[in-house]
C-alpha cells in the first residue's frame, strides 16, 4: 500500500447520462494548398512551442526557485476544491488523489464515468489547421472512466520518487523543424526550458510536462490504467452533440482556457522570441506557462473535465495515421518516423480551432516538450 499526500484535485459528480449524435456543420473543401497552410500553422505551434525528443538524460532533482511564467490571479478566479466521501480500498495513485482512497462508484477518485455511446470524430471543417483531423467518420466508444485533470506534478511525483517512473524532465526538447535556422531551433528550446514544471517545488497543482509518451504511459499502467485512444479522448472532450467546443459553442475566451493571450506575447518577447502570428483573445488569461488544473471551470466539459482545452496538450495511446475515407490530400502527413496522437491545444494555442476536440496532431514519442502532458483512462469497476 503506497502512501501519499492529502488529495489535491476536486473530484465531479460522476455524471451517466448519453446525449444524442447529430453530425456536426461540414464542408468538403479539401485542398493541397489548405493542406500547405496548415503545414505553417502546425509548424509555429508544434515546431516552435509545443514538442520535442528526448536527447539528454534526466539531470539530479536541485532545490527548485521560484516560477518565473506565471502571472498572479486572484483565488476567486480558480475552481474552488472539493472534498469527496472516500471509501478505504488499495488501489494505484490516481491524479494527485491519495492512492488508497477510492470514490464510491464505478471509478477511482479522480476520474468521472463517460458513459459511451456514439459520436462524429473528426470534422469536415474546411479550416486549414484541420487538415489531419478531415473527414468527419461516425465511431462507437464504450463507457470508461478517465481524469478529471491532467496528471499533476504532484501526481506524477508520486510514481517517480519511488521508482516505479522515470522522472519528469527539466528541459523541453523535440525535433529541429524542417527549414528552421538549427541557432533559432536552439534558443527556443533553452527559453522554453524554464517552462518545464519539475524545475519547481511549487507547482505540485501543475499538470506535468516535459514527460515522453513511455513516460505517460508507463504512470497510466503504475497506476492500473493506460491512456486513452483519441476516440475516447475526443468523445470524452465533445460527447454525442455535436458542440463546436468542450465547453458548448461560445468561442474561447480567457475564462474558459488557458490559451495565448496577451501574456504569451509579453513572455515571448521579453526572451527576444519571434512573436505569435495571433493570440487566442486580447485579454490576460494570467499564466504565460501552465495554470494549477482546474483554473478555467468555465471550460469545463458536459461530462465535468477540466482543461481538455488549452493547458497542455496530451498524448494518446494511438499512433498518428490518416482517418478512414482521407482523400490524398489529408494523408500527406503519413509518411516520416512514427509518431503519437496528442490532443487537446495549449497554453500558447492561438486559435480558436486549436480549442476544436478534432483538433490533432503527431508528435514523435520521444518528445518531451513544455507544452504536453496527459491524463489516464481506465476501465468502470
Amino acid at each position: 500500500m503506497l502512501d501519499a499526500p492529502p488529495p489535491r484535485d476536486p473530484t465531479p459528480v460522476i455524471i451517466t447520462t448519453t446525449q444524442p449524435a447529430p453530425p456536426r456543420r461540414s464542408s468538403w473543401i479539401v485542398t493541397v494548398v489548405a493542406f500547405a497552410v496548415a503545414a505553417g500553422v502546425i509548424g509555429f505551434v508544434i515546431g516552435d512551442l509545443v514538442d520535442g525528443p528526448s536527447t539528454s538524460s534526466d539531470p539530479a532533482h536541485p532545490t527548485h526557485p521560484t516560477p518565473p511564467n506565471t502571472v498572479a490571479v486572484a483565488d476567486a478566479d480558480r475552481a474552488p476544491a472539493a472534498t469527496p466521501a472516500v471509501a478505504k480500498t488499495e488501489t494505484p495513485a490516481v491524479a494527485g488523489v491519495d492512492p488508497v482512497a477510492v470514490v464510491e462508484g464505478p471509478c477511482p477518485a479522480g476520474m468521472v464515468l463517460i458513459t459511451g455511446g456514439k459520436f462524429f470524430m473528426g470534422t469536415d471543417d474546411d479550416s486549414a489547421v484541420l487538415v489531419p483531423a478531415r473527414p468527419a467518420h461516425q465511431v462507437d466508444v464504450g463507457t470508461l472512466c478517465i481524469d478529471v485533470h491532467e496528471v499533476t506534478v504532484d501526481a506524477y511525483r508520486q510514481c517517480s520518487d519511488r521508482g516505479e517512473c522515470k522522472r519528469a524532465h527539466r528541459t523541453s526538447e523535440w525535433p529541429a523543424p524542417e527549414g528552421k535556422e538549427p541557432t533559432e531551433w536552439r534558443a527556443s528550446i533553452s527559453a522554453y526550458d524554464e517552462l518545464c514544471n519539475e524545475r519547481y517545488d511549487d507547482r505540485g497543482d501543475h499538470p506535468v510536462n516535459c514527460v515522453s509518451w513511455a513516460q505517460a504511459q508507463s504512470y497510466c499502467e503504475w497506476r492500473g490504467g493506460r491512456l486513452p485512444t483519441e476516440a475516447e479522448w475526443e468523445f470524452a472532450a465533445r460527447g454525442s452533440d455535436g458542440r463546436v467546443y468542450p465547453w458548448g459553442d461560445e468561442d474561447p475566451g480567457p475564462e474558459h482556457m488557458n490559451g495565448c493571450g496577451a501574456e504569451c506575447r509579453t513572455w515571448r518577447a521579453a526572451r527576444n522570441l519571434r512573436e505569435t502570428p495571433a493570440v487566442l483573445y486580447d485579454a490576460s488569461d494570467g499564466y504565460s506557462g501552465t495554470a494549477p488544473v482546474g483554473s478555467f471551470p468555465a471550460g469545463r466539459t458536459q461530462w465535468g473535465l477540466d482543461d481538455i482545452a488549452g493547458n497542455v496538450f496530451e498524448w494518446t495511446a494511438d499512433s498518428f495515421t490518416s482517418y478512414p475515407g482521407a482523400s490524398p490530400s489529408q494523408t500527406m502527413q503519413d509518411d516520416g518516423p512514427e509518431r503519437r496522437v496528442i490532443r487537446g491545444g495549449a497554453f500558447n494555442s492561438f486559435q480558436a480551432v486549436h480549442a476544436d476536440p478534432a483538433l490533432r496532431f503527431g508528435q514523435v514519442p520521444t518528445a518531451h516538450t513544455h507544452g504536453i502532458g496527459f491524463r489516464c483512462a481506465a476501465p468502470p469497476r
